[in-house]
């Protein structure tokens, strides 16, 4: 009986968070889902990307608690400004089937190189969200009995719309640069600040005043690339990738409403093989850390500008809850085509260096080569 009682504030909670306090659906890895984050990162790399992920949240429960989401963004060099378009799907369940929300959102960003090393995206998002929620599933207070529990009808009276329906909005910038240095073939740097739901829609499911909080995402990372590439160009490296190892720290700081959470780690990159190693805190003392989350995955190199990506990582609660709740899955699937591109006037670069020293030329390649 208390282990039930247990399952059921736990079910409170999260509808109270999910519903009350409008938490948007958090993965561990952000890395690999950049366009669900910040809208100025549609079109940052070359090519088209598309990535697949699925999160089970807190495994133990007796509750469907799972997000799914797929993002595609295509690059576009040959419109002057242009960085790209791109596309969110995302699918997020909160209980067993009581509160489900659904989203599509569209995204375009400008890009506007700075130095022949650095360069800046900025993206808009528009979003169309429906939330549903099924009333049927829902107990209220007066249907329980303090003896023998759920045995009355509530009085209650569920609207005839059982969800709602609005318009979203995100924007975002990006910075990212590329540097050598004696020690590493590659550095590069890449930084975003996004905010989203600008105009706080009303997610109220009875008709009264509901803003949903704007959500404030900051991320950054750094790539040091180790590969003994002497001068070769990445883009000229041999499909085995045997020589590349690199390392990728990297952080993410989200704040919505009351909700506050911050993520830290680093992943490895050796030949094919990614490991990882993150924390995860909603408070800034580092001795209550929240989640411990740890990563594997795969390197598929197709052709020396295709590749297939597939991650799982593994969010192991530090906290009591643990013992009821279990810990969380996440799995991504990534599919990278470089030379993919709308209009097929030209490869990578461009058509040639614009102008640049052939150090400028290498960096702006680089700046346009696959990151991690």
């Amino acid at each position: 009986m208390k282990k039930t009682g247990l399952y059921f504030l736990i079910a409170i909670s999260l509808l109270i968070i999910k519903g009350a306090n409008a938490q948007d659906p958090l993965f561990s890895q952000f890395y690999n889902n950049p366009v669900y984050y910040n809208p100025g990162a549609v079109g940052l790399n070359p090519g088209m990307r598309a990535r697949f992920t699925v999160r089970e949240q807190w495994a133990q429960l007796p509750a469907d608690l799972r997000s799914y989401s797929f993002s595609m963004d295509i690059a576009e060099r040959n419109i002057p400004g242009s960085g790209g378009l791109g596309l969110v799907v995302l699918q997020d369940n909160a209980g067993t089937g009581v509160l489900s929300t659904s989203s599509f959102g569209l995204s375009t960003s400008v890009r506007v190189p700075l130095q022949a090393n650095m360069v800046t995206q900025v993206g808009v998002m528009t979003s169309f969200v429906q939330k549903r929620l099924n009333w049927d599933n829902l107990v209220f207070t007066d249907q329980l009995d303090p003896i023998y529990g759920n045995i009355y009808e509530s009085s209650f009276q569920a609207p005839d719309n059982g969800g709602v329906f609005y318009p979203d909005f995100a924007v975002g910038g990006i910075f990212r640069f590329t540097e050598s240095s004696p020690t590493f073939s590659s550095i590069q740097g890449t930084f975003g600040l996004a905010m989203h739901h600008l105009f706080r829609p009303n997610e109220s499911f009875i008709g009264l005043t509901s803003p949903l909080e704007r959500k404030l995402a900051i991320t950054g990372d750094l790539i040091l690339e180790i590969d003994g590439g002497g001068d070769k160009l990445y883009f000229q490296r041999t499909e085995s990738g045997k020589n590349t190892f690199k390392f990728n720290p990297g952080f993410i700081y989200e704040s919505q409403g009351d909700f506050k959470t911050y993520a830290m780690g680093v992943n490895i990159l050796k030949s094919a093989i990614y490991t990882g190693v993150w924390f995860r805190n909603r408070t800034t003392e580092f001795v209550k850390t929240n989640d411990l989350i740890f990563m594997l995955g795969l390197n598929a190199q197709l052709s020396s500008s295709t590749r297939m990506k597939i991650n799982y990582t593994y969010d192991f609660v530090l906290t009591e809850i643990r013992t009821a709740t279990g810990c969380s899955h996440e799995i991504s699937v990534i599919i990278e085509l470089d030379d993919f591109n709308m209009f097929n006037r030209g490869g990578r670069g461009g058509k040639g260096g614009f102008g640049f020293s052939t150090r400028n030329r290498r960096s702006m390649q680089e700046l346009e080569c696959t990151p991690f």
